[in-house]
């Protein structure tokens, strides 16, 4: 029997499941992360899940792994030192940027530009000169490359940028001076801009390239750290990494090109929602991951999420294909604490793994929601099937000192206030993606997932008015699920300028067939090839005038010829994308701008047929394992049942308050809310009464 692994990182448990490649079986394991060194967690998991499972290292076809190393040293900067050689002239790229200052206008009295990626003691000009068709005005110096390389290895530097002018016409300037460096420091690590984002907008593309160039020792460390778990297990099995489109890789193509996978994990329970919504009546949903740390927010359109060109990282505007999430800082383990002594907050800070929140008796001091949860009687003092044990005692101790004592009030209070804070702030992240994208959220269901995901999602959705709740089959790893539910990715671009009246198509043909011609061979190269590959052509467009383009899809003939009629099709989609986005188009008034021609290429794998119902009782009540003290509004404490998921009828309806609980996570089923599960084991919850109007 073989066995795909998916295995993700977060900042409290690391998720494993494990799907039978010949039945569709799956079986999820958690175990707790380890900060230090993610890849002891990692392989930890693995060997506990194939422990469950009986399977042998010969079973294992695959393992797929989604982390937040990248992510975490950017929020950290532990990337390491960097040169940077740029074109003569352009030394001061970086610390110019973009010239925008956040915040209000009046706010720039105050502010400090954050340090650069690259100091500027250690960027190196050299001369030679593309202009922006590629054509050679001076050529490259190699004497001044051959020094700038040499004072870089005296000063210990082991990771070099190369980013010149114009070098996504023409990247042979910048591919000398690779093997220049390569000749004098042959252990450097080294990464070129147009291998990064064959792009223009010089700053976008040398600060991405920084980045990249600077995550290369971390994540062929980690990478290898990897393997040598996989190993030590006898596990001689392939090994993909999730990337921050949605599309997977395997490990030592992702090394050269670390910024690839800057989002890898969050990406990956979107994933399973895209999965889901299309198999299902569901095809419009807001997801929400609800971890340890914060919540990842992402709307799915259509049975497909949104994507972005660009994204931000923290401070650091990055030109990566990822899947647009909105993050914020509102998780399990996100910290209560009280500003100036008495105004309420949850989060920014975590407790994270470790120390953890206080009922996990390992330190933790601060109280945080998942506490507040325990206390009022929402999640069971036992987690993960009994291996972990909650200590209520001390989670309602930790509330009455640090918040219900100062406020004066009691400490039902203060948890429900805590609950109260986090969902406003899940919400107000869930207008971003929405609202403010000319979205109505009322129109859409929410998905909620991760470890903390059904806890809050009635809360949510009544904040927002939306009246519909999706609670997956297993909630709890829906990110390592979704590890296992995509396809090998490349992407490719290449940037060509051209005006809608003055279109040459010959041109346009001739860029799209050498982009076609990358991803094909991207593809052959990891064994993909005939019916397991597809290939779909984009344009990224604008009206003359705008500095910011829309990726549009274009039509191409057995995916790899590029026609007038489809380049029209794609420009008229362009107007109609225009007006969905801004609420405006400009058809017939100005004239449309060819920017970026590309393609991206899949390595199709099947994909893991959907869960079935557990099919267990006949009734809820045959289901009911317990009744709990919970806290619920108004009412204060009521008699709540308590579920076991596994034993959920498929068809019949519960009503809240009701609590559902299973091994990776729990369900809290608020007044006012009815559901049931569907055909394919997802729990869907319908708002039933009015929501009282606000005040």
């Amino acid at each position: 029997m073989g066995w795909r692994i998916g295995v993700d990182t977060g900042g409290t448990f690391t998720d494993v499941v494990a799907v039978s490649e010949d039945t569709g079986e799956r079986w999820v394991h958690k175990t707790s992360s380890t900060p230090d060194d993610p890849s002891l967690a990692f392989g930890a998991g693995i060997k506990e899940l194939m422990d469950k499972v009986g399977a042998q290292p010969g079973d294992i076809e695959f393992v797929v792994h989604g982390t937040t190393v990248a992510t975490n040293a950017i929020l950290e900067s532990k990337y390491s030192r960097t040169g940077l050689i740029v074109t003569e002239g352009y030394r001061e790229m970086l610390e110019v940027a973009r010239q925008t200052v956040p915040g209000d206008f009046g706010d720039i009295t105050w502010w400090i530009k954050p340090p650069r990626v690259v100091p500027l003691e250690l960027v190196r000009e050299v001369a030679g000169r593309l202009d922006f068709r590629g054509e050679v005005l001076e050529p490259l110096v190699e004497d001044q490359v051959r020094t700038a390389t040499e004072e870089f290895k005296a000063m210990g530097i082991d990771a070099i940028a190369v980013s010149l002018m114009h070098s996504y016409r023409d990247p042979s300037h910048e591919e000398r001076v690779r093997e220049i460096i390569k000749e004098i420091h042959p252990d450097c690590y080294v990464s070129i801009s147009a291998d990064v984002i064959r792009e223009y907008r010089e700053y976008e593309r040398t600060l991405s390239t920084c980045l990249n160039t600077g995550l290369m020792p971390l994540c062929s460390s980690y990478i290898g750290d990897l393997r040598t778990r996989l190993d030590a297990d006898g596990l001689d099995t392939r090994l993909y990494m999730m990337k921050s489109s949605g599309g997977i890789v395997r490990s030592e193509e992702l090394v050269p090109s670390p910024i690839s996978a800057v989002l890898s994990g969050p990406a990956a329970g979107v994933v399973t929602a895209a999965h889901y919504a299309t198999e299902t009546d569901h095809p419009n949903v807001i997801t929400i991951d609800i971890g340890g740390t914060s919540t990842d927010i992402c709307l799915i359109d259509h049975g497909d999420p949104h994507m972005l060109t660009e994204g931000k990282i923290d401070i650091f505007d990055i030109k990566t294909p990822m899947v647009d999430m909105h993050t914020v800082g509102a998780g399990g383990g996100s910290i209560a604490w009280l500003a100036a002594g008495r105004s309420f907050r949850v989060g920014p800070q975590s407790a994270g793994a470790s120390p953890g929140p206080v009922c996990y008796g390992a330190g933790g001091e601060e109280p945080t929601l998942t506490d507040a949860h325990l206390v009022l009687g929402r999640i069971s003092p036992y987690l993960l099937g009994g291996s972990i044990t909650l200590d209520a005692a001390a989670a309602r101790r930790a509330l009455e000192e640090k918040l219900a004592g100062p406020l004066g009030m009691s400490v039902e209070e203060a948890a429900t206030g805590i609950l109260d804070l986090a969902t406003t702030n899940i919400a107000q992240g869930i207008n971003v993606v929405s609202v403010k994208r000319g979205r109505d959220p009322r129109d859409y269901a929410l998905m909620a997932f991760g470890g903390a995901g059904g806890l809050n999602a009635c809360m949510v959705s009544d904040a927002l008015r939306i009246t519909t709740v999706i609670f997956p089959p297993s909630p709890g790893v829906t990110s390592a699920e979704g590890l296992l539910s995509t396809d090998v990715r490349f992407d490719h671009v290449i940037t060509h300028v051209q005006r809608e009246d003055q279109l040459d198509v010959g041109r346009l043909s001739t860029e799209f067939s050498t982009v076609y011609e990358h991803v094909t061979a991207d593809l052959q190269r990891e064994g993909f090839s005939g019916d397991r590959v597809r290939v779909e052509a984009f344009i990224d467009m604008r009206y003359v005038g705008q500095a910011y383009e829309l990726r549009v899809p274009v039509e191409v003939n057995g995916g790899s010829e590029l026609t007038e009629q489809a380049v029209r099709g794609a420009m008229k989609r362009f107007h109609q994308t225009h007006d969905d986005q801004y609420g405006y188009q400009y058809d017939g008034k100005v004239p449309i701008e060819l920017v970026n021609i590309g393609a991206t290429g899949f390595g199709l794998f099947p994909r893991p047929r959907l869960a079935a119902p557990a099919g267990g009782a006949g009734s809820w009540d045959d289901a009911r394992k317990d009744v709990r003290r919970a806290y619920v509004g108004e009412e204060g404490y009521v008699n709540c049942p308590v579920y076991e998921r596994t034993d959920a009828p498929s068809g019949p309806t519960v009503h809240g308050p009701a609590i559902i609980e299973q091994y990776d996570s729990t369900l809290f089923v608020d007044e006012g809310w009815s559901g049931h599960v569907d055909d394919v084991g997802q729990i869907v919850l319908t708002r039933t009464t009015p929501i009282a109007p606000a005040q």
